[in-house]
């Protein structure tokens, strides 16, 4: 199939599927944009009812989009993929296999986060079919209270997903998340993890019972769903005639196979995408996915162009990848990237002489080292996390989530994303069954909650868990002594609010998979490893963590600087025409 290169700013045929390659900052959302208002000019298959389904990565690129559109929801439904699988699947049609899987539908409202508790990973433990197999050093007790174990447990449990076995979607768990990083502690396959493996769906069915719907689960029941009921795809395709998904790169096959039962029939499908910016496949993600995808009739272009960066930073991004080659559209020579090769302190230093009173963004790949370079910013910051310390040390799952789900809807509407901060909020108040009143208490719980922050977030927690008990919620447990109330009297809510993850915060330090679909004018990419040398001498796009280094690296408008431990003068050779080296 001919695959045809065009701008950002080119229209194509509306009445035909498509995949779109495009690399970093080529103006994937821009074309995008314009292709759906071309859509609402010309389409002669929309009406009141019928509208553009545009599905996106990240809630930030959703309201990016609808910004950008500038017009009412009754046109186009901007949404992540589950959202849009809750809304239009789930939401109108669980009713219809919830008996079957235990899932009490009078309590679903929304889904979130698969955060897991001590609380009912004993439940499950204690009822487990295969409770009388396990042995010392796994024995329930052991794999509950040995604060090693049960983290491992915690950690693994927290790896559920979906995967297909044949055509049939399966329960699926990372064996390698089974480990306890701070304990060196890990559970064994064949005496732990083989013999609780089958109970998983009993695990799932505790929250399912309660009405609770994790992310993983949305995709799981999306599925069940559409293939149990056909029809549900039929209403689908006559109320969204375009359906067009942006990053696809970053899709799963359960995504996938939902969106190829779409467009079988009237529904135009089209897709936009770069296999060198596939970071996920922890979470399923496949990045072949991508490449194989067709449709009869489908259109193929690329995106050659770069809108982001200064010429000499395209330079670096060609030099990394082969199939695609950018035009840099700024005409910017702007400065050469810089290799800091030593300590991560001293590179962040030398970096942020250089920036002087413009802001400098690190991005690391994993949490411990964006902890790291936090703390370089801002000294006190702990050095552990002590959100992962808060849930290990309360040991009361409600209270627990009522804290930290209040102090996520504070850090939002800190960063003014009112939106996100007024529903985390709302969680708290769902004994409220009118949506309008209860969307109004939480706004005014988290106006008070802003007013009053300076008066809490130097002091200890306990103060925040007395205003949350006072103002939120009356029935929560209350605090009195022990090791819980110990960790509330001598960790201040500042110190633990740092930890608090609101997905779209734009933080002066970041991981990379977190900084996805963001841009920056400065950019440090810290390289923890010797073997990170690599990435940059060897470039081979086809290994995913080498694709993380590009994505990093990518997000760079005007400045990039890339901190690596160490580099052999033979090896400098080669990287010294693209980047200026600096030794630390």
């Amino acid at each position: 199939m001919p695959v045809n290169t065009i701008t950002s700013n080119d229209s194509i045929d509306i009445e035909l599927p498509f995949k779109i390659k495009a690399g970093p900052g080529a103006g994937k959302t821009h074309w995008l944009v314009n292709h759906i208002k071309h859509v609402l000019a010309e389409s002669k298959r929309l009406s009141n009812y019928r509208k553009v389904a545009c599905i996106t990565y990240t809630n930030i690129a959703v309201d990016t989009i609808n910004s950008r559109l500038n017009v009412g929801t009754e046109r186009v439904e901007t949404s992540t993929i589950h959202s849009f699988i809750y809304n239009n699947i789930i939401r109108p049609y669980m009713h219809f296999i919830a008996d079957e899987y235990e899932f009490e539908v009078k309590y679903m409202d929304g889904h979130d986060d698969h955060i897991v508790s001590r609380k009912y990973v004993k439940e499950w433990i204690d009822a487990h079919q295969n409770v009388s197999r396990l042995k010392s050093p796994w024995m329930p007790n052991q794999l509950i209270k040995i604060p090693g174990n049960i983290n491992a447990l915690k950690n693994w449990l927290a790896s559920i997903h979906f995967k297909f076995n044949g055509d049939n979607l399966e329960i699926a768990v990372d064996n390698t998340k089974a480990f306890d990083y701070e304990a060196s502690t890990g559970l064994n396959k064949i005496k732990c993890l083989d013999i609780l493996f089958p109970g998983l769906m009993d695990y799932k069915k505790i929250f399912w019972r309660k009405g609770w719907l994790h992310h993983e689960d949305v995709l799981f029941f999306g599925y069940q769903l559409i293939t149990k009921y056909p029809f549900i795809i039929v209403v689908l395709q006559a109320k969204f005639p375009y359906f067009f998904i942006d990053e696809f790169q970053d899709t799963s096959p359960v995504q996938t196979a939902i969106v190829k039962l779409l467009a079988q029939k009237e529904t135009i499908v089209g897709i936009i995408g770069d296999k060198a910016q596939a970071i996920y496949s922890f979470q399923g993600a496949a990045v072949s996915d991508f490449e194989r995808f067709s449709l009869p009739g489908q259109q193929e272009f690329v995106i050659k162009d770069n809108r982001r960066s200064t010429n000499k930073i395209v330079d670096v991004l060609n030099y990394l990848r082969s199939d695609i080659t950018q035009n840099p559209l700024r005409r910017d020579p702007g400065e050469k990237p810089i290799i800091f090769v030593g300590k991560q302190d001293e590179a962040f230093e030398k970096a942020l002489a250089i920036c002087g009173a413009e802001l400098l963004v690190t991005l690391s790949r994993d949490n411990v080292t964006v902890n790291a370079m936090k703390r370089l910013y801002n000294v006190d910051i702990p050095t552990v996390n002590l959100l992962d310390k808060l849930y290990e040390k309360d040991t009361s799952s409600d209270r627990r989530k009522i804290i930290v789900r209040t102090m996520k809807s504070v850090e939002l509407g800190v960063e003014k994303n009112f939106k996100a901060a007024i529903k985390e909020m709302e969680k708290s108040f769902l004994h409220i069954t009118d949506s309008g009143l209860r969307r109004k208490a939480a706004f005014h719980q988290l106006a008070v909650l802003l007013s009053e922050r300076s008066s809490f977030e130097g002091e200890p927690l306990f103060k925040f868990y007395e205003l949350v008990k006072a103002n939120i919620s009356p029935s929560m447990p209350t605090l009195t002594r022990g090791g819980p109330r110990d960790f509330y009297d001598h960790h201040s809510y500042q110190q633990v609010a740092v930890f608090v993850d609101t997905e779209n915060k734009v933080l002066e330090c970041k991981t990379i998979h977190k900084a996805k679909g963001d841009e920056f004018e400065n950019v440090l990419v810290v390289m923890t490893g010797s073997q990170d040398v690599g990435y940059l001498t060897s470039p081979n796009l086809n290994v995913e963590e080498q694709r993380v280094r590009y994505v990093g690296i990518s997000r760079a408008k005007g400045r990039l600087f890339i901190n690596i431990p160490t580099l052999d003068v033979s090896q400098e050779g080669s990287l010294s025409g693209l980047f200026k080296i600096i030794r630390c």
